[in-house]
């Protein structure tokens, strides 16, 4: 269980956010804001006790993604109403912000929470802001498919939401970035039942009309 700085730096980031919208999971220890088309959170990973460790996740659901890509995926039922889209380190947003923020004792907390409402400030909320339509998750998503992402760890999942997203954004060369993800996924000789899940997204989609 986190120290008791933690709990106090909680309730004052609580306070903070509620203030902004965004509302308390506590099961999940996020806090969510919604929007048209799903949410948009701010994320707390804890670890350890003394000192505290806590990292700054950002993340971004757009229902309509989540909900269709979980029907080809192995996510746990529960877990369904917190898939994000996009889940990203606030490090990623902002390197020059501490990829960790250290709790030992009470007299951190103030401390503490003036450099993460700093960082969600000046980097966090506009980055939620500008990635929670599907147009600008596909154009980070589907960038440079045959590179890495910087932002998108699994290439299966990358794969499967890359393309919803696509088809969301009426990508013209749809088709297109539908083999790219293809040759991707078949070069890393991925379990059987994998790519035919994403055979079956494929077609799904190909016939399916969002608008």
């Amino acid at each position: 269980m986190p120290n008791p700085p933690f709990n106090g730096l909680y309730a004052a980031l609580k306070e903070s956010l509620n203030a902004l919208n965004f509302v308390e999971i506590l099961a999940k220890r996020q806090f969510q804001r919604a929007n048209s088309s799903g949410y948009s959170s701010v994320v707390l990973s804890v670890a350890g006790r003394e000192p505290t460790e806590i990292e700054v996740f950002l993340g971004i659901r757009i229902n309509l993604v989540e909900e269709l890509v979980y029907q080809f995926t192995n996510g746990l039922r529960d877990y369904g109403p917190f898939s994000t889209t996009l889940l990203v380190s606030g490090r990623k947003v902002a390197p020059e912000f501490p990829y960790f923020y250290r709790l030992a004792k009470e007299a951190d907390v103030h401390a503490t929470k003036q450099q993460i409402l700093s960082f969600l400030h000046q980097y966090g909320f506009p980055f939620l802001d500008k990635h929670q339509s599907a147009k600008s998750l596909d154009a980070l998503y589907n960038q440079e498919v045959a590179q890495k992402s910087f932002y998108v760890i699994n290439e299966f999942h990358r794969a499967l939401r890359g393309i919803i997203l696509a088809k969301l954004a009426k990508r013209p060369n749809w088709e297109e970035l539908v083999e790219q993800y293809r040759v991707k996924l078949q070069k890393k000789a991925l379990p059987e039942v994998q790519m035919q899940n994403y055979e079956q997204l494929v077609n799904f989609l190909k016939y399916h009309s969002f608008s």
